[in-house]
């Protein structure tokens, strides 16, 4: 038998295990919105987890592992990032000092089976497949928050006398258990066709935007609001971004950046004076300080990972606070929540894995379809900026934290794909229409040995192979 014997089947089972990965994110994403309906419980404050969730997840990593053939080769396993694998092991770490370890090893759990699965199956699928997936997620979630409007209002609008406060009534929330939630879906879904449909017509484009943006509106989610506008505009910039210039352009904004820190000190109270009422910002100005004053006492260690909310009476919110803050289940801020359950060290190793590792490729690459960096840059930049005034990073399955692991995923993918059509010496434009026109090679490994001769095509193939069972590196 010749080598091309083998290239066509190992092409069709390629392709068929990257489709197979490619349903189980789309299932992932899925489970992204209920997940959020799973984690109610009666008693919302003692920290009893949902069997069915942690099973979902672990079935969900289970698909992955298979659809990747991760038992047959444990190397297509190695897909978290160095960086990101550090800051995991320093959460599972703080499970030895948690105020509640059993709560805390469950939580990381459903965690690291989370992201994991996530990055086992966009790692197989590819840059293209994995985004299409996303997409179709998206708008069937935003089918589903309009039909649950119209089928039944009174579920899926906050109504009174439900939890959460007078000013939540008359706010869309669809299928979602909270405004925000279903926020933070509509934004997600206006980035994801706004910045990365190119393959779709503009018609359809603009529609499935509108119908998001409408209900954005509705939901009166303004962080979700304010952060997807930004975003938008920081990805439709970064499309026209030429990285040859990074080295102007550093400079520039370093210099940008003295300058907004010194008319800051020199302004400061004027500038703070806005958060001195206790009504700003929906009254998160009265939940930080506790926060705080807790990190000034524990800023090394911490309470442990997910050891601070909803952990029944050894929550040490019950000793910082002395108000209706203790009946919250979140900071509202994924910033400080992190940095009190996991300290200084924590907060770093994550938020430099997370998302500053990530944005440094995206800008320091140089041969990446113009699209895939500004598209990917936009998520980033939503997820770091919602973080601010919503808590999600490094907290299990909540949408913004799945959606920013799925675009540091994706930033892997993109700059795997850079260094595999890059050859030295290519000239960077000439790179990016090659990256370009190489973006469908996840779809159909087969068409590329067609086009060459059998050896040649074999060795390929295997490279091929060993490319995406590659272990992850930062």
């Amino acid at each position: 038998m010749t080598p091309s014997t083998f290239a066509k089947p190992q092409a069709n089972l390629d392709a068929r295990h990257a489709w197979f990965s490619s349903l189980v994110l789309g299932y992932l994403v899925f489970l992204t919105l209920i997940g959020q309906l799973l984690s109610i419980k009666p008693q919302p404050f003692t920290g009893e987890g949902n069997p069915m969730r942690q099973l979902f997840y672990i079935l969900a990593l289970g698909l992955a592992i298979w659809a990747a053939r991760g038992l047959a080769q444990p190397r297509r396993l190695l897909v978290l990032p160095v960086s990101m694998t550090i800051a995991l092991l320093w959460c599972l770490l703080s499970v030895s000092w948690a105020l509640a370890p059993s709560i805390s090893i469950r939580r990381l759990i459903l965690t690291i089976s989370a992201l994991w699965s996530v990055f086992i199956v966009v790692r197989n699928a590819g840059f293209e497949r994995s985004v299409r997936a996303i997409q179709i997620m998206l708008v069937v979630g935003l089918v589903l928050n309009y039909a649950a409007i119209v089928i039944s209002p009174g579920t899926a609008i906050h109504q009174p006398g439900q939890a959460g406060g007078p000013e939540l009534i008359g706010n869309w929330r669809g299928v979602l258990p909270h405004k925000n939630f279903a926020g933070a879906i509509c934004a997600m879904t206006i980035i994801y066709f706004g910045l990365a449909g190119q393959r779709l017509k503009i018609v359809y484009k603009l529609a499935i935007m509108l119908a998001a943006a409408f209900f954005l509106y509705k939901t009166a989610s303004k962080t979700s609001m304010g952060f997807t506008a930004a975003a938008m505009v920081a990805g439709w910039m970064a499309n026209r971004y030429n990285p040859r210039y990074r080295s102007i352009i550093l400079p520039l904004a370093l210099v940008v950046i003295a300058c907004a820190v010194m008319f800051g000190q020199e302004q400061l109270a004027a500038l703070l004076s806005p958060f001195s009422r206790q009504d700003a910002l929906t009254g998160r100005v009265q939940i930080w300080p506790i926060l705080v004053n807790y990190a000034r006492d524990h800023w090394l260690l911490g309470s442990g990972y997910g050891s601070f909310w909803n952990i029944g009476g050894d929550s040490p919110v019950f000793h910082y606070a002395r108000s209706w803050v203790k009946e919250l289940g979140n900071g509202h801020n994924g910033y400080l929540d992190l940095l009190v359950q996991i300290g200084v060290p924590g907060l770093l190793l994550t938020v430099f894995a997370t998302m500053f590792l990530p944005l440094g490729k995206l800008f320091a690459s140089q041969g990446m379809v113009p699209q895939r960096r500004g598209f990917l840059i936009a998520v980033i930049l939503f997820c770091m900026g919602h973080n601010l005034t919503e808590s999600s990073l490094m907290d299990r399955d909540a949408i913004v934290q799945m959606f920013l692991m799925m675009a540091v995923a994706l930033t892997q993918v993109a700059t795997r794909d850079e260094v595999r059509f890059s050859p030295a010496g290519r000239p960077a434009t000439q790179v990016r229409r090659q990256a370009a026109s190489a973006a469908t090679d996840d779809v159909d490994v087969a068409n590329d040995a067609t086009d060459q001769p059998p050896a040649a095509a074999h060795g390929a193939m295997h490279n091929r192979a060993l490319d995406s069972g590659r272990p992850a590196a930062d």
